[in-house]
C-alpha cells in the first residue's frame, strides 16, 4: 500500500533538524514496524487521502548531547496547545488534547517511551497537513 507520512509531522522533524544538525535518529520513525500493523496506531497508514496512506505519528530520538531535548520539545509543544496535537507520549506519561485535555497521566504500553518521545497529530487534512511552524 502506498503511504507517506502527514506533513505537519514533517515540518516539525524539519525543525528539530534545524535546532539540532548532529542529532541521533535511531528511535526517529514515522511509518509502524510488523508489530504496530498488528494493532491501533497511528503509525499505521490508516488515514486515506485520495487513496494514499497518511500516517499521523512520528516518533523523535532523545539526543541531549547533540541539543535534541525530548523534555524540552515536548514542554514546548504541551505549552503551545497546537491544534494540530492528538496526543504525545515521553517517559511513561501521555498527554492528550482530548482526554482529560492536556494534563499528563501515566502511560501503562509497552513501550515506555525512554528514548523518543511520541506525537500523534489529529486525522483533520487542515491539521495533519499544515505547515505551519509548531512552537517549539
Amino acid at each position: 500500500m502506498a503511504w507517506r507520512p502527514a506533513d505537519c509531522l514533517i515540518k516539525l522533524r524539519d525543525q528539530i533538524d534545524a535546532a539540532a544538525p548532529r542529532r541521533s535518529k535511531a528511535s526517529d520513525g514515522t511509518i509502524g514496524d510488523e508489530s504496530h500493523q498488528t494493532r491501533d496506531s497511528d503509525h499505521n497508514p490508516w488515514v486515506r487521502d485520495d487513496g494514499i496512506g497518511v500516517v499521523t505519528a512520528m516518533d523523535i530520538t532523545n539526543d541531549i548531547e547533540d541539543g535534541c531535548s525530548c523534555q524540552k520539545i515536548v514542554d514546548a509543544l504541551v505549552a503551545s496547545r497546537d491544534g494540530r496535537i492528538k496526543y504525545i507520549i515521553w517517559n511513561s506519561q501521555i498527554v492528550s488534547s482530548t482526554v482529560k485535555p492536556w494534563t499528563w497521566r501515566p502511560y501503562k504500553g509497552k513501550n515506555k517511551h525512554e528514548k523518543h518521545f511520541h506525537l500523534s497529530v489529529l486525522p483533520e487534512k487542515a491539521k495533519y497537513d499544515s505547515t505551519a511552524p509548531w512552537q517549539i
